[in-house]
């Protein structure tokens, strides 16, 4: 891909975010709960993130996404036994130092 090709849809993509409806996405909105599952099916939230946006337990979140016919995802029990036992810390590189360190929760920022 040229640097072109590349800029272009960058831009492409930056219009459609600011263009795009994104209300599922706001706890207000009739599908916010599905569409939290959904992302974490996906991968694209943790268990303990999906749960602490909806004000539920990690049962409940599978259950939930079961009744919507969403499928769980490959590691969902695993999730769910460190969820119950407190360790499911987000972790991460600092972009630094390089040490592994506690991430700010997205969802306080």
């Amino acid at each position: 891909m040229s640097d072109e090709d590349a800029i272009c849809c960058i831009l492409k993509s930056v219009e459609a975010y600011r263009n795009t409806d994104r209300s599922l996405f706001e706890p207000g909105h009739p599908d916010f709960e599905r569409t939290i599952l959904e992302g974490w099916a996906m991968g694209a939230l943790s268990l303990q993130r999906a749960v602490r946006r909806l004000g539920i337990t990690g049962e409940q979140a599978i259950e939930r996404a079961k009744a919507y016919g969403v499928a769980l995802p490959y590691l969902a029990q695993r999730e769910l036994n460190a969820l119950d036992n407190a360790s499911a810390t987000v972790i991460g590189r600092d972009p630094i130092i390089g040490n592994w360190v506690e991430l700010d929760d997205e969802d306080n920022l």
